[in-house]
C-alpha cells in the first residue's frame, strides 16, 4: 500500500489557522514540523505532546488562572505578564551573557537573530533595526522614496508610519480602507496615485493581511514601490515574499516581543538589504567599520544585546501566535450571539491574520460604543481600548491641519467611531476571557436598546 508524509508545518498564520480547527475537533494529524528556529517550541508540542495545544487540557499551554473576583479588573495590555515569567527567566540569562563578554551593541547575535528569522519567514534577507520606526525609515529609502516625493498610506496607523514618511523628506497622501479588511483600498490608492507618487505603504491593520496582491498590481502599472508595514503581523503567510520590502516591530507589546524597541527590514531583494544594511549603521560598508559607502546614514541597527534576547525568545513565536489565535476564534465562538442579533459585528477568523488585536465593532454608533466601554470598564472591571484613538488627518498639528484638513475618508472614520478591542496578549487566561465575553454581553444589554 502506497504511504504519504506527514503534512509539514511551517508555523505561518494559514498552518496555525488550520491547526485551531484541528485542536477544536480533538483531530490533530501527525505532523512533520520545519526545523525553524521560531518554531521549536510549538513544534515540539505537535510532535511529542499535541493534547497540550487544548485549552482542557490539565497541562495545557494556556494560561488557566483562577476566575478574577468581581470586583478585580480584567487588565486591557498588563505589562509586567508581557512575557511569561519562564520568558523573563530566558531574557534576563541571555542578557547576563551578552553583558558578561561586553559585546552589547555590536556582535554575532545580530546576524545570528536575522538569520534565524530569515529562515522562518522564507525570505532572502531581514536587516535588524533599533525599532520598527527605524526600519520603516530605512526601507522607504532603501527603495528610494526621498525630498518631494509622496507616499500613498492609511490613516488608521501608528504615528510611525506617518513619521517615516516625513523623515524621508517625503508626503503622506492618505487614502480610505476596504470596508471589510480596513486596510488600504487597491482602488482608491489607483485613483490616488499623482506624478509624484513613489510607493505604496499598506498597514497589516490588528494583524489581518492588507490585499497586497491587489496592490502590486497597482504599483506594477503605475512603476511604484510596496513596502508593508508589517508591524502587527508577525508569522502572517506571505509578508515579505511579494513587495519589495516588509517592515516588523519586536516592541515588548508586539506579538513577538522582546525587552525593548527592536524591528527589521524583511526584503528578497540582494541590492535592496544591502542599501538597508549600509543607512541603517551611518553608511558604513556593512564589512568595514568607519569606512562609508554611502553620504550618510542612521545610527539605527539593533543591538547585539536586543538579539540575543531575541535570540532566546525565537523558539516561542509560533507557539505565541497559536495562542493568540486560538483565543480570537474563543471571542467569536463567545460574542456569536451578538454578532447574530445585529449587535456588534466580528472580525472574520481568516489563515491572513496573527492577531495581535481583537476588534469588535459597535453597529449603534459611537454614542453606543463609548456607553459599552464606560460599562464594562465599571461594572464589569474590564478595560478596552480603541487602536488609534486619533486618526492621522484628525491630528492638530500646524502641518497636519495644513495638509490634511480637507481630507475625508469615511470608511476609515466610520471604522474608528465604532470599534473597540478587548483583551488579547499571550497570557491572557481562559478565565479572564470569559469575564471579557460576560462583561461585553452585560454590556450590550444595559445600553443598546
Amino acid at each position: 500500500m502506497r504511504t504519504f508524509p506527514n503534512p509539514s508545518f511551517t508555523g505561518d498564520s494559514t498552518d496555525i489557522s488550520r491547526l485551531v480547527a484541528e485542536v477544536r475537533c480533538g483531530e490533530v494529524p501527525p505532523y512533520t514540523p520545519s526545523p525553524s528556529r521560531a518554531n521549536r517550541a510549538l513544534a515540539d508540542l505537535l510532535t511529542r505532546d499535541p493534547g497540550r495545544l487544548d485549552p482542557a487540557a490539565p497541562d495545557s499551554v494556556f494560561a488557566t488562572g483562577p476566575r478574577p473576583e468581581t470586583g478585580q479588573p480584567v487588565p486591557f495590555l498588563p505589562r509586567e505578564r508581557l512575557l511569561t515569567r519562564d520568558e523573563q527567566r530566558t531574557a534576563a540569562e541571555c542578557f547576563a551573557r551578552v553583558l558578561a563578554g561586553g559585546e552589547l551593541t555590536s556582535g554575532p547575535a545580530v546576524t545570528e537573530f536575522e538569520d534565524a528569522l530569515a529562515d522562518f519567514l522564507g525570505v532572502a534577507h531581514v536587516v535588524g533595526t533599533g525599532s520598527g520606526t527605524d526600519a520603516l525609515v530605512v526601507a522607504l529609502e532603501a527603495v528610494g522614496v526621498g525630498h518631494g516625493d509622496e507616499v500613498i498610506m492609511p490613516a488608521n496607523s501608528f504615528a510611525a508610519t506617518e513619521n517615516a514618511v516625513w523623515a524621508r523628506g517625503a508626503t503622506p497622501v492618505l487614502v480610505d480602507v476596504d470596508p471589510d479588511r480596513h486596510t488600504l483600498d487597491p482602488a482608491l490608492v489607483e485613483a490616488a496615485v499623482g506624478p509624484r507618487t513613489r510607493a505604496i505603504l499598506p498597514v497589516h491593520l490588528y494583524g489581518r493581511l492588507a490585499d497586497v496582491p491587489a496592490l502590486v498590481q497597482v504599483a506594477r502599472r503605475h512603476g511604484l514601490r510596496v513596502v508593508e508595514d508589517a508591524c502587527q503581523a508577525i508569522g502572517v503567510t506571505g509578508v515579505g515574499k511579494y513587495t519589495d520590502a516588509a517592515v516588523l516591530s519586536f516592541n515588548p507589546y508586539k506579538n513577538f516581543g522582546l525587552t525593548g524597541k527592536a524591528g527589521a527590514v524583511v526584503t528578497r531583494d540582494d541590492e535592496l538589504a544591502a542599501r538597508a544594511r549600509r543607512f541603517s549603521y551611518h553608511g558604513f560598508d556593512p564589512k568595514r567599520k568607519n569606512v562609508k559607502e554611502g553620504g550618510y546614514g542612521l545610527n539605527a541597527r539593533m543591538d547585539n544585546s536586543t538579539a540575543a534576547v531575541g535570540l532566546g525568545l525565537l523558539p516561542r513565536l509560533t507557539l505565541r501566535n497559536y495562542r493568540r489565535a486560538f483565543l480570537a476564534r474563543r471571542y467569536l465562538d463567545g460574542c456569536a450571539e451578538l454578532a447574530a442579533n445585529g449587535s456588534v459585528l466580528l472580525p472574520a477568523f481568516e489563515p491572513d491574520h496573527a492577531w495581535h488585536l481583537f476588534g469588535v465593532r459597535v453597529t449603534a454608533g459611537r454614542a453606543a460604543r463609548d456607553s459599552i466601554r464606560a460599562h464594562m470598564r465599571s461594572t464589569g472591571r474590564v478595560e478596552t481600548d480603541i487602536y488609534y484613538p486619533v486618526l492621522t488627518h484628525r491630528q492638530q498639528t500646524p502641518l497636519h491641519r495644513e495638509l490634511f484638513g480637507q481630507v475625508v475618508l469615511p470608511r476609515t472614520e466610520h471604522l474608528h467611531e465604532t470599534v473597540l478591542h478587548l483583551p488579547l496578549h499571550n497570557d491572557l487566561s481562559l478565565a479572564e476571557q470569559d469575564r471579557v465575553i460576560e462583561a461585553l454581553h452585560a454590556a450590550v444589554r444595559a445600553t443598546v436598546r
